[in-house]
């Protein structure tokens, strides 16, 4: 099994690395996010123990990142902030096994190690969870795309009995213009009058075309 250690205090990091070699891991120790991030693209992670924070940046993203890497890494975070703080983590990371204080005893802390990665059942369904909620957001999703099917449909009804319903006004507005040009087929011409006579072309004045 590989576990991966980052913590924001270096004496921290090998406490843990000794913990988690003593019962059999292998230890991955990083000090930074960006190390923490090419290494969970470069292996195969089992167990993640981070601190909450590194510097002023959070961890919740690695989590993340190794858990599209291999669905079945648990994580543990270690962090002293309130539960009514920390509680929502669960439902964003889908991958955290738990929380736990800085201060906690050595003994529970390597149990709790060993069970994060020896719970198999436990794993399985949290990736069943995290499938069927998926599942149940691409649902969605497929409703909404045929609620706009449906309206899409729904207009082009719409539109064609709209069309319908103008063709026989139409066919009346032509019909009616025929009726009027027949009224005033009977009307007589006005006599053209004749044009005034011209006056006698002056030689004087001559025309440029």
């Amino acid at each position: 099994m590989k576990a991966m250690i980052l913590r924001a205090d270096a004496a921290d990091a090998v406490q843990t690395a000794h913990l988690l070699a003593s019962k059999g891991f292998q230890t991955l120790c990083v000090t930074s996010r960006d190390l923490a991030q090419a290494m969970i693209h470069a292996e195969m992670i089992d167990l993640m123990v981070m601190d909450q924070r590194v510097g002023t940046q959070l961890t919740h993203t690695l989590a993340l990142s190794a858990e599209r890497r291999n669905p079945y890494v648990s994580t543990i975070i270690m962090t002293d902030e309130g539960r009514e703080v920390m509680d929502d983590l669960y439902g964003l990371i889908p991958s955290l096994y738990a929380l736990i204080g800085t201060q906690t005893e050595t003994a529970l802390v390597s149990q709790i190690f060993l069970s994060a990665v020896a719970n198999a059942a436990e794993v399985a369904r949290r990736i069943d969870r995290q499938l069927a909620a998926d599942a149940a957001d691409m649902g969605e999703g497929e409703e909404d795309l045929d609620l706009i099917a449906q309206y899409d449909d729904a207009a082009c009804w719409d539109a064609e009995d709209d069309a319908a319903s103008a063709a026989p006004a139409a066919h009346d507005s032509v019909a009616e213009g025929r009726r009027s040009w027949g009224d005033y087929a009977d009307v007589r011409p006005h006599p053209v009058l004749n044009a005034p006579a011209m006056p006698p072309r002056d030689g004087a004045i001559k025309a440029f075309a």
